[in-house]
């Protein structure tokens, strides 16, 4: 087990944003979880990592080194530093410079290596701490929108490369509300809004999908 949710609420002043989620995220899944915006997902990843304290509920942690990439990197732009020297202050494996250098490849930014963050767009910036998070060699990888800043020609490079991470033992969870973005991916698919309206898996989903139409707001599922 990595993580399990028993009945978790997050409420905020009078406002509930997550109420009543329960699910177990175990080693080796690939879970997607998917609704519009609005609907508590980044909450959610929250609670996930630490960073928020549920309101109710029990929320139980595994053994296990985490990998996250947040949704907003504004902070980059106050970062006077260079990618390089980012990545090496937050290396706490020591990998060589060989396997930063790999990485930078991977993510087609090797010419922005002595580039300073403050520098970059906010697809670079993001390339950059994807490349941060993978330093870390984590066992889970948390995946926030992580592609909402990329360009639509490196989405399919990246979802295969995580696919391969996923292949190799590592747990993934992603964070979406575009399910044309590494969905048929996923061992797993949670449906959020506020609460959990759909837990199972990409087959079960398309028939749920098909039963329900499921639409909010104009808004499309299309799988």
């Amino acid at each position: 087990m990595i993580l399990s949710f028993d009945n978790v609420s997050v409420k905020k002043y009078d406002t509930c944003i997550i109420k009543d989620i329960s699910f177990t995220v175990n080693k080796g899944d690939y879970l997607n979880i998917i609704g519009p915006n609005g609907s508590g997902k980044t909450t959610l990843i929250k609670v996930m990592t630490g960073l928020t304290k549920p309101t109710e509920g029990i929320v139980r942690f595994g053994d296990y080194k985490l990998g996250y990439i947040p949704q907003h990197l504004h902070n980059s732009k106050f970062v006077p530093a260079t990618v390089y020297e980012v990545l090496k202050l937050s290396n706490l494996n020591k990998v060589k410079d060989s396997e930063i250098d790999a990485y930078l490849e991977l993510m087609n930014i090797s010419e922005l290596k002595y580039h300073k963050m403050n520098q970059l767009s906010g697809g670079e910036s993001q390339r950059v701490f994807i490349v941060r998070a993978l330093l870390s060699r984590p066992d889970v990888l948390i995946l926030d929108e992580p592609t909402s800043a990329l360009d639509p020609g490196f989405r399919d490079k990246f979802y295969n490369y995580i696919e391969t991470l996923h292949n190799n033992g590592m747990t993934i969870v992603h964070v979406t509300h575009d399910l044309s973005d590494g969905l048929r991916r996923g061992s797993k698919i949670i449906q959020l809004d506020q609460t959990i309206r759909f837990n199972g898996s990409f087959e079960q989903f398309q028939n749920y999908h098909e039963q329900h139409h499921a639409e909010k707001d104009g808004e499309h599922y299309h799988v």
